[in-house]
């Protein structure tokens, strides 16, 4: 983890929808102005990789080297209680495979933001059974040797699930970082309610982080301002990084997801008035020497 300050980094799918991260990471840097310290990924089932574009993106000519940081799901099809059970560990060994295929050491989520996809009792898919198969997967994977993996719980982050977060936490013995992604729509007007907002007695999730697994690192897994639903998307950014060194020390990395779903619009490269403002104070808080004091290994 960087020993000063943090990283900044970004996923970054291509504007026209064809998931196209090489494309989106010109599109990014167009308006970032900076090249991302970690580079965001998604995949599913016995993919193999890092794929030998995602090296490429990693190491370009003339650039710092960028890390990489995968969100992996082992099965698409089968409860976290099969995948515990050992049913996704033929898949589980060539992802294992593809990881050994280079000594760069990576990020790992495995199936991120749990909280939404759990079910009732004897679903296969309460708290219980992703512990165990978080905790089967890491396993499976150290078994295998792969030893160049930084585990990550990524977590959604939203107060609404304060009451499961402690039951979906792995243990501290496979999770190497905490990470969650948190959104800001009408309702988060500033970055310290998109850090840490609180709702009833619950203090917000980097308060309940820190205090969980005191001095592990923590990062934004996804995070971004919707621009329909929250005119203060621009001015929310400034002073970012001052609340960063003096409010959110444990926050070691941030990655933006840049890009919209069928509701919500968090894209860098709007053109809208609002759009030109927040793709131009993210290019300032992306410059910020905080980000820039632990070197990229």
């Amino acid at each position: 983890m960087p020993t000063c300050g943090a990283w900044f980094g970004a996923s970054t799918p291509s504007v026209d929808g064809r998931y196209d991260y090489t494309e989106g990471l010109a599109e990014y840097e167009a308006v970032a102005h900076s090249t991302p310290d970690i580079l965001h990924f998604y995949k599913t089932g016995a993919a193999v990789f890092p794929t030998a574009a995602e090296l490429a993106m990693a190491a370009r000519p003339g650039r710092q080297h960028s890390l990489l940081f995968y969100n992996w799901k082992p099965s698409v099809t089968m409860s976290w209680r099969a995948v515990a059970n050992g049913d996704a560990d033929a898949g589980i060994r060539t992802v294992a495979a593809g990881l050994r295929r280079t000594t760069l050491r990576m990020f790992l989520a495995i199936q991120h933001e749990p909280e939404d996809d759990a079910r009732g009792p004897g679903s296969g898919y309460e708290p219980a059974d992703y512990v165990a198969m978080y905790r089967h997967v890491v396993g499976v994977l150290r078994g295998q040797g792969v030893t160049n993996v930084v585990y990550v719980m990524n977590y959604m982050g939203f107060g609404g699930w304060s009451d499961v977060v402690d039951a979906f936490y792995p243990g501290d013995d496979v999770v190497d970082w905490i990470a969650y992604d948190p959104y800001a729509h009408a309702g988060a007007d500033d970055f310290i309610d998109l850090l840490d907002q609180g709702s009833g007695g619950w203090p917000g999730f980097y308060s309940w982080a820190v205090a969980k697994s005191p001095g592990t690192p923590l990062m934004l897994g996804e995070w971004g301002f919707d621009l329909a639903s929250q005119p203060a998307s621009a001015t929310a950014l400034d002073g970012a990084a001052a609340m960063l060194r003096t409010r959110f020390p444990m926050l070691k990395a941030l990655v933006y997801w840049n890009d919209t779903t069928d509701r919500y619009g968090y894209r860098l490269d709007q053109p809208s008035a609002l759009g030109v403002a927040y793709g131009q104070a993210f290019a300032g808080l992306a410059a910020d020497p905080y980000f820039s004091q632990t070197p990229v290994p």
